[in-house]
């Protein structure tokens, strides 16, 4: 943390050709992921931030609620839950305007090439779930011995992250991670409206089939809950970070 304003640690994603969803093939720019979700702390110095209620962090979003709610678990090195999609935007906005290029939710064709690689496997780690590589609820449909039964410190399931040199943690498991665009409507990325938005990745509440890199879910822009959090991603070169 400089001056208020959270570091991100930034993982280099190589653009080209990758399989997205049930085998489409796809091309993606290069861009940089945030190497864990946004935790309380980096998204603490938001709330604290002088500038917090200017509207320019807010605009085009409508009129959602800026009264933060606490998180249901306040550790810092734990990734900010209850966070609505707006919220999240405004932490983008508010973010690139200190660092000075443009930091934004992933698209989740972005999300799925970081998370699946180039190859399209199942989970960020291969194609069979594997006990402990993912804070998720492994008991219920008795993947593992595993339960936690709330967040965890982002970083402790190496395990469970793609292989270097990208090697983007908790994408699969802790918390749903919002994403730009609509659900319904992929290719809509505009900041207004209210039609729900892509989720991915699960979270601690749900089954392994819920945290497989190609599975999408949705909220309404303005939920809240303590499985939902968000991780930022930026296209400046490696050079400028």
């Amino acid at each position: 943390m400089k001056d208020g304003v959270p570091d991100i640690d930034w993982v280099r994603i190589q653009g080209g050709a990758f399989v997205y969803q049930e085998g489409e093939r796809r091309t993606i720019e290069t861009f940089h992921m945030a190497r864990y979700p946004v935790t309380n702390a980096q998204y603490q110095a938001f709330l604290d931030a002088p500038d917090y209620w200017n509207d320019q962090w807010w605009k085009g979003l409508g009129d959602p609620q800026r009264n933060p709610e606490p998180p249901r678990w306040s550790e810092p090195n734990h990734p900010r839950e209850t966070v609505s999609w707006h919220e999240a935007m405004a932490f983008c906005a508010w973010l690139s305007a200190k660092v000075r290029y443009t930091v934004t939710l992933p698209t989740e064709w972005q999300w799925e090439r970081a998370a699946r690689g180039r190859d399209g496997r199942t989970y960020p780690w291969g194609d069979e779930y594997r006990p402990g590589h993912a804070n998720i609820s492994e008991t219920r449909p008795k993947a593992g011995p595993h339960f936690l039964g709330r967040t965890s410190p982002v970083g402790i399931y190496p395990m469970g992250a793609p292989s270097r040199p990208e090697d983007v943690e908790d994408l699969s498991g802790n918390v749903w991670e919002w994403c730009l665009n609509e659900y319904k409507k992929r290719k809509r990325l505009q900041r207004g409206g209210v039609e729900a938005r892509v989720l991915r990745g699960g979270s601690w509440l749900y089954l392994q089939g819920n945290a497989r890199a190609g599975y999408r879910s949705d909220g309404r822009p303005g939920s809240r809950n303590s499985s939902i959090g968000f991780r930022v991603v930026c296209s400046v070169p490696s050079t400028g970070l």
